[in-house]
């Protein structure tokens, strides 16, 4: 008998691990509460598919993450996968909420060809017709699949797999509420296995090598609109933010209002990325703005970007190093 492929299960917590007192209940109720345990012994389909080891590194609210959370289970995929050559691939449960700048934050940090899979759930594991068990068995699916090697940190939801760079969750409801913006999901995944194309070569990690802060830098997204408060940017400044995204209009512009307040500002600005708040395209260079020393997001989401800079500013980058990574 030839034997299962060997996977971990990092659970995070999330809708998927979610409990409401009624089963028509889709709205109310406590995410973050079954453990991963009790997930994967509601699933026993899962024994078919690969030998799996289970490890519980929160069970929260994906709202409520903190660095500290990013902390440990960055440390705890560099370490088991340096160590375990026999792991065919990690799979991730996490709320969905923040779940693509989790992506975003592994696919910068983690250096292995082998997949590393986040999944998460639209309906609390409770409901009626919950999405999170099949959620879960097409994770595992992706993540001990050969054709998914050299294709960097994967998200599967609703039978699609996306790549981390361009996942975004775009609606509040429904199974399929992620989608990627632009290009389109890598693939899907079904009954009869997961249809992604050859990797042509391993996706970057910049920071593959880099140790990470106990202190995490301060970093301030920035929501264009019609007259932002004028008092908003310089006081982020004088409390020594390190870093500004702003969520500009149209093609990621600032406002003269904002624009001004830079210009005022005494002291040296800190690194900043123009960003958008269409939920597609890209944002490119523009010579106005890059006096001021705003680089353009490409299409990075505005949370996406924030996890550029932290790492960018906790790596010691300069605005022409984090140029070269977008």
């Amino acid at each position: 008998m030839t034997a299962l492929p060997k996977l971990l299960l990092l659970a995070t917590g999330g809708t998927i691990a979610g409990r409401a007192s009624d089963v028509t209940s889709l709205n109310h109720y406590s995410a973050g509460v079954i453990t991963a345990e009790e997930l994967l012994q509601s699933l026993p389909q899962l024994k078919r598919l690969a030998a799996i080891e289970v490890e519980q590194i929160a069970n929260v609210d994906s709202a409520d993450l903190t660095f500290a959370h990013w902390q440990r289970l960055v440390t705890r995929l560099r370490d088991v996968l340096a160590a375990d050559s026999d792991l065919a691939g990690v799979v991730i449960t996490h709320g969905t909420n923040t779940l693509e700048e989790t992506a975003w934050l592994l696919q910068l940090l983690i250096d292995d060809p082998r997949p590393v899979v986040l999944v998460g759930a639209m309906r609390p594991a409770t409901a009626l017709s919950a999405d999170g068990p099949l959620n879960l068995f097409q994770a595992m699916q992706v993540a001990k699949a050969p054709e998914s090697r050299g294709h960097g940190v994967l998200v599967v939801m609703d039978g699609w797999i996306h790549a981390a760079r361009e996942v975004t969750k775009v609606a509040t409801q429904g199974v399929g509420a992620f989608e990627s913006s632009g290009i389109g999901p890598l693939g899907w995944v079904d009954d009869a296995g997961v249809h992604l194309p050859q990797s042509q070569s391993a996706r970057p990690a910049p920071f593959s090598g880099l140790q990470l802060a106990e202190a995490w830098p301060q970093v301030a997204i920035l929501h264009g609109c019609v007259e932002p408060p004028s008092a908003l940017i310089p006081a982020l400044l004088s409390a020594g933010v390190r870093g500004l995204v702003f969520t500009g209009t149209g093609a990621g512009q600032l406002s003269a209002l904002e624009r001004c307040a830079l210009e005022d500002w005494p002291g040296p600005l800190p690194l900043m990325l123009r960003a958008n708040r269409c939920g597609s395209g890209p944002v490119h260079r523009d010579e106005k703005f890059a006096r001021l020393g705003l680089l353009p997001a490409g299409r990075l989401s505005p949370p996406k970007a924030r996890v550029l800079l932290l790492l960018a500013l906790m790596a010691g980058l300069d605005r022409a190093q984090l140029s070269n990574l977008i």
